[in-house]
């Protein structure tokens, strides 16, 4: 069983740099508290260097391929929030990813 935090408000573009997440492995959720919708999730190495990515540039980091999200996160940033859960390794991380996907409840359910 994994131990989710807590809902947090997602910050706003400018402050992603300072997002709080572990530099672990782990899990992330985010949803949309005005639609009441699961919007992504996925795993990291480093979840606080992973979720910085979430965010297009000039706000976020990295060059992953998913402009969708990432315009979705910065339109609807005041209405998102984020939950992490913490994991030993990346096996146990994609294990909890798969059980998110098999739900087939996210906006974006990749």
């Amino acid at each position: 069983m994994n131990n989710w935090t807590k809902w947090i408000p997602f910050p706003k573009p400018e402050e992603i740099r300072q997002i709080e997440a572990p530099k672990d492995f782990g899990v992330y959720q985010l949803r949309n508290t005005r639609t009441n919708e699961y919007v992504l999730f996925g795993i990291g190495g480093n979840l606080n260097e992973r979720m910085k990515s979430l965010m297009p540039k000039p706000y976020g980091i990295g060059t992953r391929n998913n402009t969708e999200k990432r315009e979705y996160v910065l339109a609807n940033h005041k209405d998102i929030k984020y939950r992490i859960t913490s994991t030993q390794n990346r096996e146990e991380a994609k294990r909890i990813e798969e059980n998110l996907k098999a739900q087939n409840n996210h906006i974006f359910n990749t």
